[in-house]
């Protein structure tokens, strides 16, 4: 697992980035002229450009954490975040995901993505808590405070921009001093200022949010004063996400008169969310010791013996795993997280018509289910049956979108392989590379795609080959960029 380390001061950093943007696109004398909040006539990023910016960055996250493949955990978060988005009434498209950090901490990135960290799930006592989180990130990119923070970057910079960007926000040490180098003190004083003004609509904006959404806005101030209280005396050991969203008494106060305003509201409860943190316990909870709470509980909740059964599965203890899954099923037998259990004990087991039929049936349930559909996916290529496999993996990917996990085609090359199709199989391989920031190794594999590929199929070699030229254009101009930026900040400071 990759170690994160958040950065300590982002209003900083964000400045930082907006500096070495701003030399990128103009020359190294050139100033940063922060715009006004609500100032309609600033420059900022165009629509196209933040789409495009988000995507690198989104690319680059993934090259620098580890990113939660899980499809029943990526579904939930973006699930929980498109509620919100629908009482926000946002056209924006949003793409919400989870990174394997215990840090309690979540960040808003350019074009709509948001990134909550495993260890804030957990330490949410409930899905309000979450959503309260959630709904500030939101509100970070409906207000555009990224694009705010720094002069807009032309087109041939943005994957430079993206690098930097997902550096500083994750805590990459090298790029992000690099990037430090070039501010001054006064204009990190300017942007420290702009964000608290930040923080603050970011509240306000999230609290209406919640409450459109049907949640109790309250959950937001009173989620931050337990973080704060909880670290009270310890504050070299502050949550991440008190770092990088200072929580003064003063802003808490003045979000919690905001959501007094606003009715009582009976909390809403999610059995999901809790199921997602049982998932997450055994991610980062120690097999024994969790198992030992658990078996304090004379009657366990549905929860806990949801988490018992994944222990046992992870043990490999199929008879305890199934004893437990069959209680679960007994008490709701149309639920997908159930049903996707007692498959993975069944292919665990071998009995794989078994598992096939219950996941046909589930499927007739839940049409296009991502987790559902990639257990099929397992089922028919250890039943030897990899066509059918292909056929559903590419309905998921055309069908899932922005949502695609990147192992979607990491599955996709093993199915193309086991069809005896190398060719395909090397491009999906060139897919996967490229979506979690190894463009490099993208290329190489396009090459070997092409090598692959029948001469007389004129059609798809033209495509391989266009696809690859672009690639490496890509590699060419981020490279170069790099160097240049890495050349000037040492001319720029000996």
């Amino acid at each position: 697992m990759k170690t994160i380390k958040t950065t300590r001061h982002r209003s900083i950093l964000l400045l930082s980035l907006a500096l070495f943007v701003s030399t990128t696109a103009n020359s190294a004398n050139s100033s940063l002229s922060l715009p006004e909040m609500g100032d309609a006539s600033a420059t900022i990023l165009s629509a196209d450009e933040d789409k495009r910016l988000g995507q690198a960055f989104m690319r680059s996250v993934r090259s620098q954490a580890e990113i939660v493949e899980s499809p029943e955990i990526n579904s939930y978060i973006n699930a929980l975040g498109y509620k919100l988005l629908g009482s926000a009434g946002s056209q924006q498209p949003y793409t919400f995901f989870v990174v394997n950090d215990p840090a309690i901490n979540a960040f808003a990135g350019p074009g709509g993505y948001i990134g909550i960290h495993t260890g804030l799930i957990l330490a949410a006592e409930s899905e309000g808590e979450l959503a309260a989180v959630v709904a500030h990130e939101i509100a970070h990119v409906s207000q555009r405070h990224l694009a705010r923070a720094f002069q807009k970057a032309s087109t041939g910079n943005l994957q430079t921009a993206a690098a930097i960007l997902a550096a500083i926000i994750i805590g990459n040490p090298a790029v992000t001093q690099a990037a430090i180098a070039l501010s001054t003190a006064s204009n990190i004083q300017q942007q420290l200022n702009f964000t608290r003004d930040h923080e603050r609509e970011a509240d306000r904006v999230g609290i209406e949010t919640l409450a459109q959404a049907g949640y109790d806005p309250r959950q937001m101030p009173a989620f931050f004063t337990r973080l704060q209280q909880s670290t009270r005396y310890m504050q070299s050991d502050l949550p991440e996400l008190l770092r990088t969203h200072p929580v003064t008494p003063s802003r808490i106060a003045d979000s919690s008169n905001r959501a007094e305003q606003f009715p009582p509201v009976k909390p809403r409860e999610s059995d999901d969310f809790y199921l997602i943190q049982a998932q997450l316990q055994t991610l980062h909870g120690e097999r024994q010791e969790r198992l030992k709470i658990l078996d304090t509980y004379t009657s366990p909740s549905t929860t806990q013996q949801y988490e018992q059964a994944l222990w046992q599965l992870k043990s490999a203890n199929l008879q305890q795993a199934e004893q437990l899954s069959q209680a679960l099923l007994k008490k709701a037998p149309e639920k997908d997280l159930f049903i996707a259990l007692q498959t993975r004990i069944e292919l665990e087991q071998n009995t794989l018509e078994q598992a096939h039929t219950r996941l046909a049936e589930a499927l007739n349930l839940y049409p296009n289910h991502p987790l559902l559909t990639l257990l099929q996916v397992e089922t028919e290529l250890r039943l030897n049956r990899a066509e059918q496999a292909v056929v559903l993996l590419r309905q998921l990917i055309l069908q899932q979108g922005r949502f695609l996990l990147p192992s979607y085609y990491q599955l996709l090359a093993q199915a193309e392989m086991a069809n005896g199709r190398e060719s395909d199989s090397y491009q999906a391989m060139a897919e996967y590379y490229y979506l979690i920031g190894h463009t490099r190794s993208a290329v190489d594999q396009l090459k070997i795609a092409l090598d692959r590929t029948d001469k007389g199929d004129n059609f798809r070699w033209q495509r391989l080959n266009s696809r690859l030229t672009e690639l490496q254009n890509e590699v060419l101009e981020l490279e170069g960029k790099m160097a240049k930026e890495r050349s000037h900040a040492n001319h720029s400071h000996p």
